[in-house]
């Protein structure tokens, strides 16, 4: 009997080794982080051919829908933040202030959202109105009063805890927001670049008992490869501002770093598995972390989110519907170099204003039009800033100055009217430009010239000093109320590229 009694010890002995080596473990923690950045107030659906040439893509209802989809597979264990830059771009946005963006982020259930540097386009009023209506809250570590502390309303960081693992979100913004809004805007706000500052936030957060640290970063994705590389103790970086499509998550050192695109056309969907105990990341979702959103009509979409876009947009239809003119070609932009869509907002800057030359930051327009009817819509997305046209005297070595600092942007060059430049960028900084002629002379350094360009660059946007530099200013129509105007006088447009931005052999 002992003999038998001995061997059935030893038996269940086996077995429940053999038990715990074949059962799942249930050690790990299952996390997802839905993320969307640069949204820019499309919460309509929209065509762009690149993306799914046959159906339309994005749109609120449907991004809903694919958040809501995604959120049921872990309900306990889900977060959805933002970048940045979710509310200027669109007519449907811009009229309404960003309303309807915010009451869609309240509806699905943001945690947290990045301040991006296009959220103090409309000042500092509508950035608090933004604060005050969300039920979420905004972060920008990085961005202080001038008297150090935070802008009003905002937070450096937020901890929240999802499947018993505690997170730290922490919001940073582009210093570039100094220059890449209207300087006026943010004229008393300290922007302090995000390494400086970071490491003392890790440790407090980590003091804290975060277990995962996750920044929410709106300055491109090569700054946030840097970041990554520099500051130790950042798990995941939540990318914005470049509009970077990053469909495979990336990884500097120990740093995962991921992107959305832009416009809500993708939903980013990273999955994590943590240890739980030592909470360190044991898996993350290395392929197609980016799903596209397609507003088709078999795709699902959230019935109430499609109600309240749709009272909003009851509300413009009618105005902005209207069609305002037609092209025989497509509109497109291209911000590195010259584009007939550049062109032609160029061109009606000079009939609008009778300057003799025009100059546009080509980060400015920020859609393309297609072949066929324009509507007052399209033009709004195509240029979604409020800016207005300013006629300036500038001599010509200002000119000259001016288009050497758009040679060093080189990414963005400036879209002109009424003269023609060369650019060599294989000669150093302050020589890169070979030839400029105005009409057919060549531009003349002790001549004045008048010039028209927008308020955002002649207040020094895009670091654009020597604009504030110009002399009797005058100010004129909506930069979009002239180009409407022109498509009302010149349609059907049909406009080719004209050398007038050209770039000699390297």
């Amino acid at each position: 009997m002992k003999t038998l009694s001995r061997v059935f010890v030893f038996l269940l002995i086996v077995f429940a080794l053999i038990s715990f080596s074949i059962r799942p473990s249930y050690a790990d923690i299952e996390l997802k982080i839905l993320h969307v950045n640069d949204f820019h107030g499309h919460i309509l659906p929209f065509a762009d051919k690149t993306v799914n040439p046959s159906q339309q893509i994005g749109g609120a209802a449907w991004l809903a829908a694919a958040i809501r989809d995604q959120r049921v597979l872990n309900p306990d264990g889900t977060i959805l933040v933002s970048s940045g830059d979710m509310f200027q771009g669109t007519a449907i946005s811009n009229v309404f202030k960003g309303r309807p963006v915010i009451e869609f982020m309240n509806a699905v259930g943001f945690d947290a959202s990045a301040v991006g540097n296009h959220e103090f386009d409309w000042g500092m009023d509508t950035l608090n109105t933004f604060i005050q209506t969300a039920r979420f809250p905004f972060l920008a570590a990085n961005v202080l009063q001038a008297n150090g502390k935070p802008v009003e309303g905002t937070k450096p960081y937020t901890l929240l805890t999802k499947s018993g693992v505690r997170i730290a979100l922490i919001g940073i913004t582009t210093t570039e927001t100094q220059f890449t809004t209207n300087p006026s805007n943010v004229r008393n706000l300290q922007f302090v670049e995000p390494a400086s500052i970071l490491p003392k936030i890790i440790a407090a957060v980590r003091k804290q008992g975060a277990d995962l640290v996750v920044v929410l970063s709106h300055q491109g994705l090569d700054a946030d490869k840097r970041l990554a590389g520099r500051i130790r103790g950042i798990d995941v970086i939540v990318g914005g501002h470049s509009h970077t499509a990053v469909r495979n998550a990336l990884k500097v050192g120990d740093t995962i770093i991921v992107q959305a695109g832009s416009y809500g056309m993708y939903l980013g969907v990273l999955d994590l598995k943590l240890d739980t105990a030592t909470k360190h990341i044991l898996y993350y979702s290395k392929d197609n972390e980016l799903k596209t959103v397609t507003a088709g009509p078999a795709d699902s979409f959230d019935p109430a989110v499609a109600a309240m876009v749709q009272n909003y947009s009851a509300m413009i239809d009618k105005e902005f519907s209207a069609v305002v003119g037609s092209t025989l070609t497509d509109l497109t932009r291209a911000p590195d170099r010259e584009s007939n869509l550049g062109d032609l907002i160029a061109d009606a800057m000079v009939e609008s204003s009778g300057a003799e030359i025009a100059f546009h930051n080509g980060g400015g327009i920020r859609a393309d039009i297609p072949k066929g009817q324009i509507t007052l819509n399209q033009v709004y997305t195509t240029l979604p800033f409020d800016n207005v046209l300013i006629q300036v005297d500038l001599t010509g070595r200002q000119i000259a100055r001016i288009l050497e600092q758009s040679a060093r942007m080189k990414k963005e060059v400036l879209q002109v009217s009424g003269l023609k430049v060369s650019y060599d960028f294989s000669k150093p900084a302050g020589s890169r430009i070979v030839r400029v002629a105005v009409g057919h002379t060549p531009l003349a350094p002790g001549k004045v010239y008048r010039v028209v360009t927008n308020d955002f660059l002649a207040a020094g946007g895009d670091q654009f000093e020597t604009f504030k530099q110009g002399a009797h200013p005058v100010y004129g129509e909506l930069l979009r109320d002239a180009f409407v105007g022109y498509l009302r006088k010149h349609s059907p447009v049909n406009p080719a590229l004209q050398n007038r931005i050209a770039f000699t052999p390297k």
